[in-house]
């Protein structure tokens, strides 16, 4: 089993929309994959996925308030979203998206840290046994370097910074990778979204801007650990499709996200992500 962490500075550039499309694909490609909501300060996948009644909080799991890990993991491979069901098994955990939890989440101390991160630890053993047989674990972390931020980063086999390219996500990337750096020694690799699709068939220009960031961390590390995958475009097609699902959201409409690995596999934004999934996950 390979797992990957998301992990963001700052909220708003895209992670969980990148680790949502990723697992898709994975699992429209035959395999099983889980795919956790750790964002616990604003989980977003309920924007994609819809959660039946029946099915428990990953949190409480994780809290270790419910001990059996079959309920808080919902299978969603033949989720309406799906014209047909995936192939492949797709569970995932919800995070609770209420203020209480969002507010205990705030609190916890160092001992609860230190119990949710065992907890993780025996999630990702039990997901390779039966029913679940997980050959891919995605984990969407919080923004941020909070106690499951850094727990995660310290059971995933590769962790992945997302950025924009703008002047406060690059400073603040930067400093968040170093002192992470510092204390966990854990080699980061950075993907730059919502980058103009321009920039994306300009492979001088690309170039040129790869070694760039790459010696601004550098600068901010101290040492030449961070590594630059690529950059994930963006069209005038993938914002208005974004922003009419907001619209609905805010009519009291069903609306549901694109994923774009599913639906549109032959966009930029698909192919381009599909292409760096072996270095995601270090093949």
């Amino acid at each position: 089993m390979k797992s990957l962490a998301l992990l963001s500075q700052k909220g708003g550039v895209g992670k969980t929309s990148i680790a949502v499309n990723l697992a898709v694909h994975l699992a429209k490609e035959g395999k099983n994959v889980c795919l956790l909501d750790s964002d616990f300060h604003g989980p977003s996948l309920i924007t994609f996925f819809k959660p039946s009644g029946g099915t428990r909080w990953i949190n409480e799991y994780l809290l270790g308030n419910e001990d059996e890990l079959t309920n808080c993991l919902e299978i969603v491979s033949n989720h309406n979203n799906f014209d047909t069901p995936l192939p492949g098994k797709l569970f995932i955990g919800f995070a609770d998206p209420t203020a209480e939890s969002i507010q205990n989440i705030i609190r916890i101390d160092q001992t609860a840290a230190i119990k949710m991160l065992q907890q993780l630890m025996r999630l990702k053993k039990r997901i390779k046994d039966p029913p679940f047989e997980i050959e891919y674990l995605i984990i969407d972390c919080s923004p941020g370097t909070g106690y499951f931020t850094v727990n995660t980063m310290l059971v995933a086999d590769s962790n992945l910074f997302v950025i924009k390219l703008n002047n406060g996500d690059i400073y603040g990337t930067s400093q968040m990778i170093a002192g992470l750096w510092r204390q966990l020694q854990v080699e980061p690799l950075i993907l730059a979204n919502q980058i103009p699709e321009k920039i994306i068939t300009d492979l001088e220009r690309q170039a040129e801007i790869q070694a760039l960031i790459e010696s601004k961390f550098k600068s901010a590390i101290g040492e030449d650990v961070a590594r630059v995958l690529g950059w994930i475009p963006t069209d005038l097609q993938l914002q208005d499709l974004e922003f009419e699902e907001a619209v609905k959201t805010l009519k009291g409409e069903d609306a549901n996200r694109t994923i774009f690995t599913y639906s549109q596999p032959d966009h930029i934004f698909s192919t381009t992500l599909v292409n760096i999934i072996d270095r995601l996950f270090g093949k």
